[in-house]
């Protein structure tokens, strides 16, 4: 395959999953629009980084899932801004930060915030509507793990909203 079809697949595969990308980039960040653009762009270099090497022996959500929590997660731990590749479309940007300043959406974020990593992972699959056997897929954890930290996640979720109320 040339370069030009290999780069016009891999724009088509991130136009499909823009949506999740920003929802990872959103969910790991203080959703300032600064640091969720820049989250953005280290997401999609690594996206791009890693292309060439995806076997498509999973679907393209899991993989586009996995290296984008996994970037989500390294880029949270060394706290180091990514230099400029992608730019976020702002007409995007605008429509996707809207849908999620809803009040009960914040105040859920807000509650996320709060949990470990890990957890954060989990829950941001299962809000995204993967079955545990897919978030387990995507983690590389046994779907019975992913299904009783789910459900620890979710009373400890209801658990803090109830104490700070």
């Amino acid at each position: 395959m040339e370069k030009s079809d290999i780069q016009q697949e891999f724009i088509a595969m991130l136009e499909r999953c823009e949506y999740t990308v920003f929802k990872v980039c959103y969910m790991f960040t203080d959703r300032k629009k600064d640091h969720v653009r820049d989250l953005f762009q280290e997401v999609v270099y690594n996206l791009w980084r890693g292309y060439g090497d995806f076997r498509r022996e999973s679907r393209e959500s899991t993989w586009v899932y996995r290296v984008a929590l996994n970037t989500a997660l390294m880029h949270k731990r060394r706290h180091r801004r990514a230099p400029v590749m992608v730019t976020l479309d702002e007409t995007t940007y605008r429509t996707l930060a809207e849908s999620a300043k809803d009040e009960l959406v914040e105040r859920l974020y807000e509650l996320i915030d709060l949990l470990k990593d890990e957890d954060k992972e989990l829950i941001f699959l299962y809000l995204d509507g993967l079955t545990a056997k897919e978030a387990a897929e995507v983690t590389g954890k046994a779907e019975s793990t992913v299904k009783n930290r789910l459900q620890k996640i979710k009373q400890e979720l209801k658990k803090m909203n109830e104490n700070e109320e």
